[in-house]
């Protein structure tokens, strides 16, 4: 048994402990306020977790987790490998309770995220609408190493959506141009140009067209109607 009482009551709340643990900390937690504030808020959170129904997500779901996967730059750890919980805190009673504070760290951490989203709602991407329309086509287009590519596409809202990051400056008179490709050829679908950081969001507003894929040149200002330069992404519907 873990010679402070004190790290038992998140074990002690989901019913984790082991008899010997339990009179132990029944004999404590009534004269502790820290202990018997843990208790009640690790019991608080328990519930609300049980109370979670299932929710049959929309069908723009993947369609969102494929934009945004590219632009969540993943963090390096703050500890190296040897940084191993039972190293800190003892291997008996980290294996012994490992469990239930891998329970209570997961529904606080839900807690936080729900809170989170209900108090700091980031701006809204401008490329949202397409995203969760419910026709929504992503496609991420092949450019080598020219930075990250995609296209989001909506026939139902005659709307395509351009999310790249890291793209080459384009020079001062030009412009990326998106092109549909079609069995009969390819057809204009708009034009973009990525900030100094190689950032581009934009909406596009295109006709009620079909096709295959998309692609996409450098162009002059103000576009070509067929493309002048070499192909520098490219993709299939």
């Amino acid at each position: 048994m873990t010679g402070d009482l004190h790290h038992l009551a998140a074990a002690y709340a989901l019913d984790a402990v082991t008899d010997e643990e339990r009179r132990a900390f029944e004999a404590h937690y009534p004269t502790c306020e820290v202990c018997s504030a843990d208790i009640a808020a690790h019991r608080e959170v328990a519930a609300r977790l049980a109370g979670v129904v299932a929710v049959t997500p929309p069908p723009s779901l993947r369609a969102s987790v494929l934009v945004r996967i590219g632009e969540v730059r993943q963090l390096s750890p703050i500890a190296g490998e040897s940084a191993d919980p039972s190293e800190v805190v003892g291997p008996v009673w980290w294996r012994r309770h490992r469990r239930a504070l891998a329970a209570v760290g997961a529904a606080a951490a839900a807690i936080v995220f729900f809170v989170s989203v209900m108090v700091v709602r980031p701006s809204t991407p401008p490329y949202d609408g397409v995203l969760e329309a419910r026709d929504a086509v992503v496609t991420t287009l092949d450019g080598g190493e020219r930075g990250t590519l995609q296209v989001i596409w909506s026939a139902d809202r005659d709307q395509v959506a351009v999310v790249g990051n890291d793209l080459p400056p384009v020079g001062n008179g030009f412009v990326y141009e998106l092109w549909f490709l079609r069995n009969e050829g390819v057809a204009p679908a708009g034009l973009f140009a990525p900030d100094s950081d190689g950032m581009v969001r934009v909406v596009l507003d295109v006709d009620d067209i079909d096709g295959v894929g998309w692609a996409v040149t450098i162009e002059p200002e103000g576009g070509s109607d067929q493309p002048t330069s070499d192909v520098l992404y490219a993709g299939g519907v």
